[in-house]
């Protein structure tokens, strides 16, 4: 992203790289939109815009989508912990575009536990978290053929301090859990896996880079499936870390490092039970992260030039409450908040608030007052 810019000008960019050849795309999201907050709301102050596009409502998303081919092109959606409401906005925007859910292709991170660890306590704790990875994961299954919708970054770590190994053991550790996630609600492991990609940080050398990935694979097949069986190993791909990544012990080293962590995580309760006791820090080195749980998330600095930004997205915001049917929203509001008290997909219903205009911060708002009042259960 270039400074802090709204969907009119990021749309302009993207039409611009489809023009000129490009159809595989890339979307990120502001801070207030990753972390489920309208733009208008007072700790979105400062970061609106900020590093990636805001997208409050389903007006934002027509007009970040607007013109582009999307029945030809793949869009990749950086978005984790608010994954769900934004995969619905764009398959909503899209179908307007006279595209179909078969055609759709892309892929969106989903990967709310990695968030989670880095950023410390987010809108939804972990097993709420889990929960809506898994119904994503679901809803990409029945309905978006052509969608890859589970990416664990386990790159980010490396950003954040953490060693090869601890990069290793969480990346595997995440997929893992998410993998059971899904069989306990009765989804296929195997097509859970097939839709699933690993990114871990490209090491110093070629050769030390391949020994990463024969650990993960290796460590892959003994953790997943010794609790499910065989079946096929997510996709494996390699990012260049933004800093200095430390040396990579040898292969052997490696492997028993990460595996020797993961076995700690397995004794500790698993890595739910890791973060919302805010150990994972402790364990997987970053930095940053952990302190008391807020209803809010920590976000970055203020960036003083987004104040424009806001500013356009909060008139726009006002113009959307004035001109939609309230009691339609309300109603939809409240068959999510029924949904998620249950153990019912939630992307339906939330599909059908957001087709209403109801806002992300709305949508977040219900879910995380529902799970506050009943948290979920994700049974293994």
């Amino acid at each position: 992203m270039r400074g802090c810019e709204g969907a009119a000008q990021v749309n302009a960019r993207l039409r611009g790289l489809v023009d000129g050849g490009a159809r595989k795309l890339a979307v990120s999201f502001d801070p207030p939109t990753r972390t489920g907050l309208d733009s208008a709301a007072p700790a979105a102050w400062g970061l609106v815009g900020h590093r990636g596009v805001p997208v409050d409502s389903i007006d934002d998303m027509r007009v970040l989508l607007g013109g582009l081919p999307l029945d030809r092109i793949a869009v990749s959606l950086a978005a984790d912990t608010c994954a769900a409401p934004l995969l619905v906005l764009y398959r909503l925007v899209a179908e307007e575009h006279g595209a179909p859910a078969g055609r759709l292709a892309g892929s969106v991170g989903n990967d709310a536990l990695t968030d989670l660890l880095l950023s410390g306590p987010g809108p939804f704790p972990p097993r709420a978290s889990l929960r809506l990875v898994r119904d994503v994961c679901a809803y990409g299954l029945a309905e978006l053929p052509r969608w890859r919708c589970l990416t664990v970054r386990g790159h980010r770590l490396t950003d954040a301090g953490a060693d090869p190994a601890q990069e290793i053991a969480f990346t595997v550790a995440a997929g893992t859990e998410y993998l059971l996630t899904a069989a306990a609600a009765g989804l296929d492991p195997a097509a859970v896996a097939a839709r699933t990609a690993l990114c871990v940080s490209a090491a110093r050398t070629g050769r030390d880079t391949r020994a990463k990935l024969r650990a993960v694979r290796r460590l892959w097949a003994r953790t997943v499936h010794a609790r499910l069986g065989p079946g096929p190993a997510p996709r494996l791909h390699t990012a260049v870390p933004a800093r200095h990544q430390a040396a990579t012990p040898s292969a052997d080293g490696l492997e028993a490092a990460a595996a020797a962590l993961l076995d700690r995580v397995a004794r500790l309760g698993g890595l739910p039970t890791v973060l919302e006791g805010s150990r994972g820090p402790e364990l997987f080195g970053v930095h940053g992260t952990g302190g008391p749980v807020h209803h809010r998330p920590r976000l970055a600095r203020p960036w003083a030039a987004s104040h424009a930004v806001r500013a356009l997205q909060t008139e726009r915001l006002a113009k959307l409450r004035a001109w939609r049917v309230q009691p339609t929203v309300d109603k939809a509001l409240l068959r999510l908040c029924e949904a998620a008290q249950g153990d019912d997909n939630v992307l339906h219903p939330l599909r059908d608030a957001l087709a209403s205009r109801a806002t992300l911060g709305e949508v977040c708002t219900a879910l995380r007052d529902t799970w506050a009042a009943s948290p979920p259960v994700t049974p293994h």
